[in-house]
């Protein structure tokens, strides 16, 4: 994934067994753990608040110290097991001493000296280290006593040459301590920084005036620039700086005060808030500390370190303060690096941060020692963007020191001292810093993927080197605080491909491939184990989840494929064979020397080819093909299941529905698993084995079997699941998917009966019923129980073998409820189970309920359940709807609303209160008005019958014969085609709908309609079917008024009664009594419900007949051509009635009509009168009496029996 990082660093020092803790393309970081003394090992494992430690290491000389108050140990850095040499110090202060590492002023003995200053100001000198073991004794050792004040510590040391040490005060005093020798033997000398004026006290030594917070906390010392024999000291304080310029001893005027500036910190604060875009103020200010000093010699600048305590609660942050140093000028603010670290504020002696920086000749570096991190960060200003911080476990000590050796330049090695005893060196790749940090700048061209290949290779390191968490020091679980979401979701995604190619620099070359696909997937699973500790799993999108646990899985996967056939070649089993032509064909055009090795190191992304090659084999091959390919095909998806299992909970995936295509959910795997699942059941099916290698393969495949089934309905399941999230983008292709979606489900509907009901049939029922409940199959679920059942009845010679099946349907209503329930009623109704549908259990009446307000295409046997129930308002309401939707037979309608009305009436408690009620009356009323239409229809169809003798003829039969007796006059063709059609479903027992029966009604002839002293003729019976017509669109209804009133007046001979000669009035008058028109006219009138639809013969014309469109819509399977034709037919009879007008005193006679007396009705509810009821068939309930069922007769005297 990375280049090998090793080029660039600087070589681990001679005889040094170091630990690799870290590596990646900018950092390396080795760790060696001396074997030290009892003593130097109790030393720095000190408590830091009871027993305050310093320590440190002198790079170019290759040694470390640590000191306590009272013992000071130093011994060589680079040795595994070194010599301790142990230097007493005389207690006092309270604080550990400063020790400085020298070399031996006056010989070239490798061997380097000693200075060590106690807390009260005693300077120790030893000329060689090894004199700690001579030099035991105070009056032994080279000492000297600084003039210290009461209470003044000294808090800060800094070698100045060979055999010059400065050292620092708690009251921002200097003293310099030089080594000479006299007499032959070594003296120490020490000299106050003072300006031969007294000018500026506290600096220059005054006790009395010295600043509470003026303490030196570092001291840095900067080389001349032009070679001569001054340097400059830098005194660092919490607020401020003081330099003095300091010539070799002996030199007139040695010391001279350069510059001070009790202000700093403040400069430094403004500088920071407005980096920030923050506003100065004091209160601001007081915030900031000065914490650390280091000279950066690439830019002749001091480096100094500075914290803003309190940003948030507890918490501080910090930054590099770089200041020019002007020759002879007081140093001035060049600008300042803020440090992206944060870290809790630590009160314990020691924590204070320490500051280091590069060597001459390598890049400006800052290093910034921590008491449990090390930060480094990039100084140079286009360089801003790279910092790295490594932090240290809580458990793997502190650090006590660190430092930059100068002979690594320009190399740039930071080492560091810790509490344990361990010295960790982090080498810095200083080119690839540099290169990287251009690559993250803000304006560089390609910023996103250079930072998303940054936080990859920090995952990396974190997940590579996180593996030996026990023995790292480096918190490696730890990922920053605030990174981009959408980064880190690129990264992990690009690492986790780069696990499944093995493209890891890390990685090492694969010997053992089974160790190495073990370890590739610990790596994996660390990976998201590490963003989840971080709490970012969440803010990761679920297809990167998906994809990260799907690449896991498949490496889990490919590590058991890779057993089985590691041990299939070793035993020269067949399944090897398999797998490597399978493998061959998967890699077309690429022709390594191993490619089964190959394929499972860098081409497990192509396991979908693989699978095609293998199903490729099984269309040429035979059943022990099979059982091979499955052997293959199910140890690579049983260790992908197993990773899943344990730990499938780690990715927070919760029904994802994402757009990613697992590999699991490929077409081609679920080809081959269906393709293996059919040989391994025909196999199976073949017959019964004879031999023990064949039961025990026959048994194999059955386990097998079950396998294929659940690895099958799982890859349908996430297919789905992957074309439903395209098909939802409403990007391109979703169109796409929608279409494969469909056919998916279509074929997954398909597959799970069809691979569930196999594994009953090989004794696997329980696996059936698993899978089933697993996936919500509540069909096949219903199927499986009554297959059991079936199953077991012929194995136990049961009389019922539903018998069986009962527990298990009542225990899955119990637990699934509506879902399944739906399921088993439907199971129920296709079987012709009425009664076990009928008579639930009284828990699970809801259920059916439910069921059956659903799907009202059940309402005519819904109605019985409400019945049961004591529901007679659902009872009533699903009969009438049933009725209404009744089209084939006019019985089972009529049936359907004579036992509706009875729950109707049922269901009123209070009778008489009810039928008060306007709006209840208005229902009754409903009720009547759909049963005057079928006894208008069964009267009708006697009517014929009693004409028209009754045979065995079919119904079109019976109809022509019935328009031969009863239509005779019909001249239009398309009229009496109309007839003969509305009278065969009449004839047929079929329900005729209120516009069949008026056609049916004003069709017949005169002659025929009804007898001269008949109180209600066809045509006001027509009037009356009119009237109870509902939901019917209006211009239909218009032009069905019109074509009503019409064949009333074109019934009669106008003509003959508009001749009056020789007539009175009084024979005119009986003449017009006498015709159908005058008879229709007085019936409707006389009825208050139909006298408001009489209109008169001169308002027909605006009543068009029904046109075309009318037609086909009443008639839609009706040829266009006679639609035409009964247009135009009645069309004529419009043109006919207004030629008639014209010719003839049809509107006198209307006129003359309405001034006859008429008997007028009220529209009272009618007499009761019991009645025959035919219920439809399946039903055999004999209700013989029902009051108020049939309606017998429409309102009016003599009504009842006009069709007598």
């Amino acid at each position: 994934m990375f280049a090998a990082p090793s080029p660039g660093y600087s070589t681990p020092a001679p005889g040094a067994q170091s630990t690799p803790l870290l590596e990646d393309s900018v950092l390396r970081v080795r760790q060696l753990v001396p074997t030290l003394a009892p003593g130097a090992s109790a030393t720095l494992a000190g408590d830091a608040y009871a027993t305050p430690v310093t320590g440190g290491v002198d790079g170019d000389r290759e040694y470390a110290f640590c000191a306590s108050e009272e013992r000071c140990y130093v011994w060589r850095s680079d040795s595994a097991s070194p010599t301790c040499y142990e230097f007493p110090v005389a207690r006092g202060g309270g604080a550990p001493p400063q020790c400085v590492i020298l070399a031996r002023p006056l010989n070239a003995s490798a061997e380097p000296a000693v200075m060590v200053c106690s807390a009260r100001g005693t300077v120790y000198f030893w000329d060689a280290v090894s004199d700690a073991f001579v030099q035991t004794t105070h009056e032994a050792i080279v000492h000297t006593d600084l003039p210290l004040h009461d209470g003044e510590l000294v808090t800060a040391a800094a070698r100045c040459d060979e055999s010059t040490v400065v050292f620092a005060t708690s009251q921002a005093r200097l003293f310099r301590v030089g080594v000479y020798v006299h007499g032959g033997a070594h003296q120490l000398a020490h000299h106050q920084f003072s300006e031969p004026r007294g000018l500026f006290g506290r600096w220059l030594g005054g006790a009395s005036d010295a600043a509470p917070g003026g303490a030196v906390v570092d001291v840095g010392t900067v080389p001349e620039q032009a070679g001569g024999e001054a340097c400059l000291v830098v005194a660092l304080s919490a607020r401020g700086v003081q330099c003095w310029r300091m010539t070799r001893a002996g030199a007139p005027h040695a010391l001279k005060l350069a510059a001070h500036d009790d202000t700093l910190n403040k400069t430094v604060a403004s500088a920071a808030l407005y980096a920030q875009g923050r506003r100065y103020s004091a209160a601001d200010s007081v915030r900031f500390a000065l914490e650390s000093v280091a000279y950066l010699a690439g830019e002749h600048r001091l480096a100094v370190l500075y914290t803003e305590h309190g940003i948030a609660q507890d918490t501080d942050a910090y930054g590099v303060a770089l200041l020019d140093l002007p020759a002879g000028g007081a140093p001035s603010l060049h600008r300042v690096v803020p440090l992206h670290v944060r870290r809790a504020a630590d009160p314990h002696p020691g924590a204070r941060p320490r500051l280091a920086t590069s060597a001459p000749g390598a890049p400006g570096t800052a290093f910034v020692a921590f008491h449990d991190a090390l930060c480094i960060k990039l100084l140079d200003p286009t360089l801003d963007a790279l910092e790295e911080t490594l932090r240290l476990r809580p458990d793997a000590g502190r650090v006590l020191g660190a430092c930059v050796p100068q002979q690594h330049a320009p190399a740039l090695r930071w080492t560091a001292l810790t509490s344990h005893g361990a010295l960790l060196q982090v080498d810095v790749r200083a080119a690839a810093a540099q290169q990287l940090a251009l690559s993250l700048a803000p304006g560089a061209p390609q910023v996103h993927e250079a930072r998303v290949a940054r936080i990859a290779e920090q995952l990396e390191r974190l997940v590579w080197f996180g593996e030996e968490r026990a023995r790292n020091p480096l918190q490696l679980d730890a990922l920053d605080a605030h990174l981009d979401p959408e980064l880190l979701q690129a990264a992990a995604e690009q690492l986790s491909g780069a696990l499944v190619r093995s493209e890891l620099a890390c990685l090492p070359p694969a010997v053992d491939l089974r160790a190495q696909l073990a370890l590739r997937v610990r790596c994996a699973q660390r990976l998201v184990t590490l963003i989840g500790q971080n709490g970012y799993l969440r803010q990761l999108a679920p297809s990167t989840r998906l994809l990260l646990r799907t690449d896991a899985e498949l490496l889990a996967g490919a590590a058991d494929l890779w057993r089985y056939y590691d041990e299939a070649s070793a035993s020269g089993a067949p399944g090897a064979r398999v797998l490597s032509a399978a493998v061959a064909a998967a890699l077309p055009g690429e022709q390594p020397a191993d490619p089964e090795r190959f394929f499972f190191l860098h081409r497990l992304p192509a396991t979908p080819a693989l699978l095609r090659a293998l199903l490729a084999q099984l269309g040429r091959g035979d059943a022990a093909l099979a059982l091979e390919e499955t052997r293959l095909l199910l140890a690579l998806l049983f260790g992908a299941a197993r990773f899943r299992a344990e730990h499938g909970a780690t990715y927070d995936i919760e029904a994802p529905r994402v757009a990613y295509e697992p590999w699991g959910a490929h077409a081609v795997c679920i080809e081959l698993l269906e393709a293996l699942f059919r040989a391994t059941h025909y196999a199976l099916d073949a017959g019964a084995p004879s031999e023990a290698g064949e039961r025990a393969t026959d048994a194999e495949r059955r386990s097998q079997l079950c396998a294929l089934a659940e690895f099958l309905l799982a890859a349908y399941a996430a297919r789905q699941t992957c074309l439903e999230a395209r098909a939802a983008t409403g990007e391109a292709g979703a169109a796409a998917a929608g279409d494969e979606l469909a056919a998916l489900r279509a074929a997954y509907a398909q597959a799970r009966p069809a691979v569930l009901h196999p594994l009953l049939a090989i004794g696997r029922a329980d696996r059936a019923f698993a899978l089933a409940e697993q996936y919500r199959d509540f069909g096949t679920l219903t199927e499986l129980c009554f297959a059991e059942a079936r199953a077991q009845a012929k194995r136990t010679k049961r009389a019922h073998p539903e018998a069986p099946a009962e527990v298990r349907i009542e225990r899955y209503l119990d637990t699934y409820g509506e879902p399944f329930a739906t399921e088993l009623y439907q199971y129920y109704i296709q079987h012709g189970a009425l009664r076990r549908l009928l008579e639930p259990r009284a828990e699970h009446a809801p259920l059916l309920s439910a069921f059956l307000a659903a799907h009202p295409q059940h309402d005519r046997i819904a109605w019985v359940h409400y019945t049961a129930l004591g529901d007679f308002p659902a009872a009533a309401e699903v009969l009438h709807r049933s009725a209404r939707a009744e089209t084939q037979r006019i019985d089972a309608q009529q049936a359907m609303l004579s036992l509706g009305k009875l729950a109707h009436l049922a269901a009123q408690t209070d009778m008489d209160r009810a039928l008060a009620q306007p709006a209840e009356q208005a229902r009754l009323e409903a009720w009547d008005d759909a049963l005057d239409l079928v006894h208008v229809q069964r009267r009708l169809q006697h009517k014929w019958e009693d004409a028209v003798l009754p045979g065995a003829e079919p119904p079109e039969a019976r109809a022509e014969m019935v328009a031969l007796t009863v239509a005779t006059q019909l001249a239009a063709p398309a009229l009496r085609a109309l007839f003969v059609q509305l009278a065969t479903h009449v004839a047929a027992g079929r329900v005729a709908s209120g516009e069949d029966m008026v056609d049916l009604l004003t069709l017949q002839d005169t002659t025929y309609a009804a007898p001269p002293d008949a109180a209600l003729s066809d045509y006001a019976v027509a009037v009356q079917v009119f009237v109870r017509i509902d939901a019917l669109p209006a211009p239909r209804k218009d032009a069905l008024l019109g074509v009503l009133w019409r064949r009333v007046y074109l019934q009669d001979d106008w003509a003959a009664l508009s001749t009056t000669a020789s007539k009175s009035d009084e024979q005119v008058l009986d003449q017009v009594r006498d015709t159908a028109a005058f008879r229709t006219v007085q019936a409707v009138v006389g009825k208050e419900s139909t006298a408001p639809w009489l209109p008169p013969p001169a308002q027909l014309a605006a009543l068009r007949p029904p046109d075309a469109p009318l037609l086909a819509a009443r008639f839609p399977g009706m040829p266009s051509a006679q639609v035409e034709e009964l247009a135009a037919a009645l069309a004529a009879e419009r043109d006919a009635l207004e030629a008639l007008r014209a010719s003839t005193k049809l509107d006198a006679f209307y006129e003359q009509v309405l001034t006859q007396p008429v008997a007028y009705e009220m529209d009272d509810e009618p007499a009761e009168p019991e009645a025959q009821v035919d219920l439809p068939g399946g039903v055999d309930t004999d209700m013989r009496t029902i009051p108020g069922s049939v309606p017998v007769s429409f309102t009016g005297p003599g009504a009842a029996t006009e069709w007598e």
